[in-house]
């Protein structure tokens, strides 16, 4: 990408809690210039189905095609992690040499993945930060997109994230550009590390963190052993985080649900190995103790492989 070239054709991949905004937002001020990027089964019942977003009909440009419309300047990320790998073809169809990747999964394994894949393309990195979408259905909505914290560490390269910020919020997209993007996606990390499994355990909102010292307790801990493992990996974390993560639940206005319990009451596959069971392996390797966090996986994946087979759990 030039030094400040506008963005003005973009593609999004994954149309869940997290795509499914942006997609929308994206959608409505690119017109022609978005296209949602999807094959099989997805792309065949949002072709044949009304698909509507905050009740308005939503029905977006597929790639691949072959229309001769290009491939995009940006190319946003929204699948799960677990289905990165399976993906992949679709997004190869999608990339252009020129194209800029903005993975948003949770934790810290998607933008190395894509890093590899696609080494002569920009890849940022990134995050969502609290969208409240629910679906049933065919029917989507949302009143907050969430916001996205994303940026490099590549001096060279910020005229791009410039660009890609200008595209947000000529969007009406929310986004910050994160100077240490590296230490923001730890931190969003450790959030999910804590919050997400022991909410999907417990089946509370954030609403109940303002009420359930035990909730704010668990999450302190897992968090503070979280804590070990980042500064061995010299990542910059300290109590303050803990405790501004701590805050952020008990403080939200509202109600909320996290991405992991949402998917544990849909008895669908959750991120857990690569949120939990990723923070367990790396301290492992590194000799460091976390009992709660290990805990806490263990009982998820316990929880999630006695629901996907069948059981009453």
């Amino acid at each position: 990408m030039e030094q400040g070239m506008d963005i003005r054709k973009a593609a999004v991949i994954g149309f869940g809690a997290t795509g499914a905004p942006i997609a929308h937002l994206m959608g409505a001020m690119l017109g022609n210039g978005f296209r949602l990027v999807a094959t099989g089964a997805r792309r065949e019942d949002m072709e044949h189905e009304s698909v509507t977003v905050n009740g308005e009909l939503f029905s977006p440009k597929f790639i691949p095609a072959y229309d001769g419309w290009g491939a995009p300047d940006l190319l946003v990320v929204c699948v799960k992690n677990y289905s990165l790998r399976s993906a992949l073809p679709d997004v190869r169809a999608a990339v252009g040499p020129d194209t800029v990747l903005l993975p948003l999964q949770n934790g810290v394994y998607a933008c190395d993945f894509f890093r590899k894949a696609f080494p002569h393309n920009m890849v940022l990195r990134g995050y969502v930060q609290g969208p409240n979408t629910r679906r049933r259905g065919n029917a989507i909505r949302y009143t907050n997109p969430g916001t996205i914290h994303f940026g490099t560490s590549r001096p060279d390269k910020l005229a791009a994230v410039q660009a890609v910020a200008g595209l947000f919020a000529e969007a009406g997209m929310p986004s910050v550009v994160e100077d240490e993007i590296e230490r923001s996606v730890w931190r969003k990390w450790m959030l999910n590390v804590a919050g997400n499994t022991i909410t999907a355990l417990t089946s509370a909102d954030y609403s109940d963190f303002r009420w359930d010292p035990e909730l704010v307790r668990l999450c302190r801990a897992s968090m503070t052993e979280f804590l070990e493992v980042a500064h061995a990996q010299h990542v910059g974390l300290d109590q303050s985080d803990v405790e501004e993560v701590v805050d952020y639940f008990t403080s939200y206005e509202g109600s909320k649900r996290t991405s992991m319990l949402e998917d544990v009451l849909a008895r669908r596959k959750t991120e857990n190995e690569f949120l939990a069971g990723e923070l367990v392996r790396r301290a492992d390797a590194l000799g460091i103790a976390v009992p709660v966090t290990r805990t806490l996986y263990g009982l998820m994946h316990v929880k999630e492989e006695l629901y996907r087979n069948g059981s009453h759990a």
